[in-house]
């Protein structure tokens, strides 16, 4: 038995580029379109989504839209940046910054959520989501830290290293897990298929 799980990145969202975290932006018309085009002709058992309006307005137009059953959980929320919330890279101090980039884990910004603690808790939902979800086709609505975390968590690879990922708007990235025993195996089928992918 096996269990897709896709994970879709919010489309652009307005108020521009910064450090948006659990800043509760919606997204703009391009943004609802980049996220209609990249799902077009898809279909899931169930959807997810993060509470952030960037991602569970348009889980909700596509859940009623597809009769598709709806879940929202806050597990699946960016990660909290404290101080640097609504701040630009400019705008922050580029010491700070550099030290974050190098090791997320030991330089968490002042009043952030700690990047261990995000972890667990994106880690912590993806084994339920196996666990109610097993044998389905599921859609996760979410974020880019999100998604970037899940290259650590399932193939190891070095945090810091998840920077390096590029996740577009709107793109889609699919994992899929097979239940062996003793332990599920974890493939990575694709990442960040996006709008400027499709044609």
């Amino acid at each position: 038995m096996n269990t897709i799980v896709d994970f879709l990145r919010h489309g652009e969202v307005s108020g521009g580029s910064y450090y948006r975290g659990s800043t509760n932006d919606p997204l703009t018309q391009r943004g609802w379109q980049q996220m209609e085009k990249v799902i077009a002709n898809r279909q899931w058992d169930h959807i997810v989504s993060s509470s952030l309006s960037r991602c569970l307005n348009f889980a909700q137009q596509t859940s009623e839209q597809n009769k598709i059953n709806l879940t929202v959980d806050d597990s699946w929320q960016e990660i909290h940046f404290g101080d640097w919330e609504g701040k630009t890279a400019k705008q922050i101090d580029q010491q700070a910054l550099m030290l974050f980039y190098q090791d997320p884990i030991g330089n968490i910004p002042p009043n952030a959520e700690g990047f261990s603690n995000f972890l667990a808790r994106v880690n912590l939902a993806w084994n339920q989501l196996l666990n109610t979800y097993q044998g389905k086709h599921v859609l996760v609505i979410t974020h880019a830290g999100v998604i970037r975390s899940l290259f650590h968590l399932h193939l190891n690879l070095p945090i810091e290293k998840t920077f390096n990922l590029n996740v577009d708007h709107a793109s889609l990235t699919r994992f899929q897990c097979f239940h062996n025993d003793p332990e599920p195996f974890i493939q990575l089928e694709f990442h960040n298929l996006s709008q400027a992918h499709l044609y």
